[in-house]
């Protein structure tokens, strides 16, 4: 990993991928694999139960500064404060809340009705 900081000032062009968000072994970083009950990291061999395993923010972003393009990867807890939480606070937050989202749908029927009555 380089150690050196450089500053690029550039627009944010999107995301390049929309997972943020990692499993991550607490000893080397890497992302673990889940099993069903056990996690286990390739990369240094450590074990634990999948219930404790904490997470790690990877946010893939496609920036342009002047006429260049980049591919920006910024790992770790730098990202704490962009989000307002951790990467583990946030997984819990959507493993537990996503079921309960719901997505308000305009049926496209119901606009054109709308907008009809507005021209009467």
């Amino acid at each position: 990993m380089n150690k050196r900081r450089k500053f690029l000032l550039a627009s944010v062009l999107g995301l390049q991928s929309s997972s943020f968000i990692y499993p991550a072994c607490q000893k080397c970083y890497s992302r673990i694999i889940l099993l069903s009950k056990r996690s286990n990291c390739p990369k240094c061999g450590s074990t634990g139960k999948v219930e404790n395993a904490s997470y790690r923010y990877k946010l893939s972003i496609k920036v342009a500064e002047s006429n260049k393009l980049f591919g920006i990867t910024i790992f770790g807890r730098c990202l704490d404060a962009f989000f307002g939480l951790t990467a583990t606070d946030l997984h819990r937050i959507l493993k537990t809340k996503l079921g309960k989202v719901q997505i308000p749908i305009t049926s496209y029927s119901s606009a054109l009705a709308s907008r009809e009555k507005l021209k009467r």
